[in-house]
C-alpha cells in the first residue's frame, strides 16, 4: 500500500508538472506539499490575506486622515470677517503599506508581480469654511474612484476605493505677528475599497471597510510666503476586512485532478475575514505629521508627510501628500 501510494504521489507530481510546463508554474513542489499536508494551499494563502487584512486596518486610517491636512493650524472666522475664511482644493498622498503577506499569497496562486511593499495612492476633494463668531473652521473631504491600475506604485494591482470625512478645528490661538496659531481638532473618516490580484492562474480580491476617528493638535506660523506647520494625532479604528481567493481554469483542475490521484481533497478556493467590532481605544495608533504651506496670493500648495509612531519598524507606515488649494 505505501509503495502503491508513493507511486500515486510521483505520478501526480509528474502530472502537475508537465500539464504546467508552459504556463511556468511549480507543480512539483506543489505536489510535494499536498502530499505532506492536504490543507497546504489554505494554510498558505489565508495567513498572508488575513495579515493583508491586518495591514490594512492601520494603513487605511493612516492614508485617510493625510487627506485634510492644511497648513495653517486655523483659517480664521467666516463671520464677522471681511472677506469670509474658505477654501477648497484637491489633494493626492501616497501611503507605504506592508504587502508582503499579499505577495506570499499571491505567490501561491501563481500571481507574479506582487512586492513586499507597496504605495497605496489617495486622491480627495475638499472645503474647509471658517468659524462663526467663535474661533473654529471645519472640513469635508471626498472621493469615488473606478479601478485603477497602480502598477506605477509598485505592484500589479487593481484598486478601487471611496472616501469620506470631516473635521472640526478649535484655536487655542488664532496667531499674530509675533504667536503662532494653534489648535486642537477631532475628525472621522468612512473608507471603503477593494485591492485585487489576478493571472490566468488564480485570483485574490481584499474588500476593506473602515471607520476612524481622531484627535490632533497642530501649530503653524506664516512666515512671508512659507507656512510650516507641525502636529500630532490619536488615531482608533473600527474595521470589516473581508478576502476571496481561487484558483482558475486548468490550473484549478490540475490541483484537484492531483490531489485525487494522492488520495485527497483540496479546496481551490476560500475566503476569510479579519474585523473589530467596535473601536479600539486601546490600540490608539499615534502620529505625527509636519509639512509647509507656499503661499501665492490666494493660492496655497502644501506638502506633508506623516509617520505612525507605533508602526514605524518593518511596517514603516508613513505617507507623503500633496495638496493644491484657492484660500481667502
Amino acid at each position: 500500500m505505501k509503495i502503491l501510494k508513493t507511486l500515486a504521489a510521483s505520478s501526480a507530481v509528474f502530472f502537475m508538472s508537465a500539464g504546467a510546463f508552459a504556463a511556468g508554474l511549480d507543480f512539483t513542489t506543489l505536489g510535494t506539499k499536498l502530499a505532506e499536508n492536504p490543507n497546504y494551499i489554505a494554510d498558505t494563502i489565508n495567513p498572508g490575506l488575513g495579515d493583508f487584512a491586518e495591514q490594512l486596518a492601520i494603513s487605511i486610517p493612516q492614508a485617510a486622515t493625510q487627506q485634510n491636512v492644511w497648513a495653517d493650524a486655523y483659517i480664521g472666522k467666516s463671520f464677522p470677517s471681511v472677506p469670509p475664511h474658505f477654501g477648497g482644493g484637491v489633494n493626492m498622498a501616497l501611503t507605504h503599506i506592508d504587502t508582503s503577506g499579499l505577495a506570499e499569497a499571491a505567490s501561491a496562486l501563481g500571481i507574479d508581480n506582487i512586492e513586499d511593499s507597496y504605495y497605496f495612492p489617495c486622491f480627495t476633494a475638499d472645503l474647509r469654511v471658517g468659524g462663526v463668531l467663535l474661533p473654529f473652521d471645519v472640513d469635508i473631504a471626498v472621493m469615488k474612484t473606478g479601478t485603477i491600475d497602480t502598477s506605477v506604485f509598485g505592484s500589479d494591482l487593481s484598486v478601487d476605493f471611496f472616501t469620506i470625512g470631516a473635521d472640526v478645528r478649535y484655536a487655542l490661538l488664532e496667531g499674530g505677528l509675533i504667536f503662532p496659531k494653534l489648535s486642537v481638532g477631532a475628525g472621522y473618516f468612512y473608507n471603503q475599497g477593494t485591492f485585487g490580484a489576478s493571472s490566468d492562474n488564480g485570483s485574490a480580491t481584499i474588500d476593506y471597510k473602515v471607520h476612524t476617528l481622531y484627535g490632533q493638535v497642530q501649530v503653524s506660523k506664516s512666515f512671508l510666503l512659507f507656512t510650516p506647520f507641525l502636529g500630532l494625532r490619536g488615531l482608533v479604528s473600527k474595521y470589516d476586512n473581508t478576502y476571496d481567493w481561487e484558483y482558475k481554469g486548468s490550473y484549478a483542475s490540475q490541483i484537484k485532478a492531483a490531489a485525487s490521484l494522492l488520495g485527497k481533497t483540496v479546496e481551490t478556493k476560500g475566503s476569510g475575514s479579519y474585523k473589530s467590532d467596535a473601536f479600539d481605544f486601546g490600540g490608539i495608533q499615534p502620529q505625527v505629521f509636519a509639512g509647509v504651506g507656499v503661499n501665492f496670493l490666494v493660492l496655497q500648495a502644501t506638502l506633508s508627510v506623516s509617520a505612525d509612531l507605533r508602526n514605524l519598524g518593518d511596517s514603516g507606515l508613513w505617507s507623503g501628500a500633496f495638496s493644491f488649494r484657492a484660500k481667502l
